[in-house]
């Protein structure tokens, strides 16, 4: 049986932990892009929203304050109640109390109430609008969430893969330079690396957590009852449906300004604002009052009529007519505002994505160039060729391309999520898994 010289087997074991090390970069870069994950239970971006609509906090809110503000058009479009007064007079004399049964009805005759009532109408239209639209914007949010948690998961475990190599790496550097086959200076550098990849796995670790319990907050559940999380490679971008062709601006500009919520509700607040300018130019003048009933006098049943009219001496409502004068014109300078919004959101989201499009054809030859390191290294550290420096350059080289892939694949799933919210479209197409 032959024994090998220990600085042979150690630089054998060095050649062969290379091989292992970049073997486990290009491994990590596949997993990167994408790679089949047996999984039935994933976070998928649709139970992440189904889960919120059940649950989230944020949601409750939006439905609670729209119903606030229905209660709150309810009470103001109320009609006045007629009165029923019931009176006895004459008590304590020698003389028969008089009775008196007598009903006052307010009558609109300026048909004020009836301008109001159409305008309280358009309101509620409003609301309904403005509740689409925030609950729309829980979602987006929700959704960004969603896709930090996934990124957040994949650079962590990118960074634990390359720490364990270089882990491995520094061990068997100092085992090395504790037999004097390389210098302690080259096992220092290797253990400085590692410490780095400490501190970087550390920090990703934590950012992990903290997207994880962030996007738990949002759906509204424990973080530990969460599904596990997909590959970001492995979340479909199909499920964000955005089904335009991004190159027609035109188009989307025409899609948005028929679908989003928010633009539908600025237009339906400005015919609301001029129903009630004309509605409060009658207000100097009230509800006038009819009156009528019957009285009991001196033992004779009679009837009695009448008629109240409030004199706008003091009170003409002028206050009134010039804050529903401000409202129209505020109401007309906000849908401006949102019609400009609309423009640049849909203008900024789509050339976004055309970017990430096309930068999409120039990453693709990411993996192909992190394998031709990875054998290139390979064969030179074997061959004696590459220092340890160069090895540690080439697997972080490999791993960086990882990271770039992975951080590529968020930007692509926001910027589909951020054009998708500026067009007024679902977040998830109705076919997706």
């Amino acid at each position: 049986m032959s024994h090998l010289p220990q600085s042979k087997r150690t630089r054998r074991g060095v050649a062969l932990l290379a091989c292992v090390v970049l073997i486990s970069a290009s491994a990590t870069l596949v997993l990167a892009q994408g790679g089949s994950n047996t999984s039935g239970s994933e976070l998928t971006l649709r139970t992440v929203l189904r889960l919120a609509q059940q649950q989230s906090p944020a949601l409750q809110r939006v439905d609670a304050q729209a119903d606030m503000a229905f209660g709150t058009l309810q009470t103001s479009a109320q009609w006045p109640n007629p009165t029923l007064e019931y009176r006895r007079e004459n008590l304590g004399s020698p003389l028969l109390p008089d009775e008196f049964v007598t009903a006052y009805v307010p009558i609109d005759l300026t048909g004020r109430r009836i301008r109001l009532a159409r305008a309280t109408d358009q309101a509620r239209s409003r609301v309904g609008f403005e509740q689409r639209a925030a609950r729309r914007d829980v979602e987006l949010e929700i959704t960004r969430a969603w896709v930090e948690a996934l990124l957040s998961t994949g650079l962590r475990e990118t960074l634990q893969g390359q720490k364990l190599a270089v882990d491995e790496i520094a061990r068997v550097d100092s085992q090395r330079a504790r037999e004097g086959v390389v210098a302690e200076a080259v096992a220092m550098r290797s253990r400085v690396e590692a410490n780095r990849l400490a501190h970087e796995v550390a920090v990703a670790e934590s950012r992990a957590s903290r997207a994880r319990h962030a996007l738990a907050t949002l759906i509204g559940v424990a973080s530990e009852a969460l599904p596990a999380l997909p590959r970001i490679a492995d979340a479909a971008v199909s499920e964000l449906r955005v089904d335009i062709p991004v190159s027609d601006d035109a188009e989307l500009i025409a899609r948005a300004r028929r679908d989003r919520a928010d633009f539908t509700a600025s237009s339906i607040a400005v015919e609301e604002a001029i129903l009630r300018r004309r509605a409060e130019r009658t207000g100097f003048l009230g509800d006038w009052q009819l009156q009528g009933g019957t009285k009991r006098t001196s033992g004779f049943m009679t009837g009695q009529v009448g008629l109240a009219v409030p004199l706008p001496l003091f009170n003409q409502s002028s206050g009134a007519r010039l804050q529903s004068s401000a409202a129209e014109r505020d109401a007309l300078a906000l849908q401006r505002v949102l019609e400009l919004q609309l423009v640049a959101d849909v203008r900024t989201a789509a050339d976004d994505l055309r970017r990430l499009q096309r930068l999409g054809d120039v990453l693709q030859q990411s993996p192909s160039l992190a394998d031709d390191i990875s054998a290139s290294a390979r064969v030179s550290y074997t061959e004696g060729n590459m220092t340890l420096l160069e090895l540690l350059d080439a697997h972080r080289a490999a791993t960086d391309a990882a990271r770039t892939m992975q951080q590529f694949h968020a930007d692509l799933l926001l910027a589909h999520a951020t054009l998708a919210r500026a067009i007024g479209a679902p977040l998830v197409s109705e076919n997706s898994p």
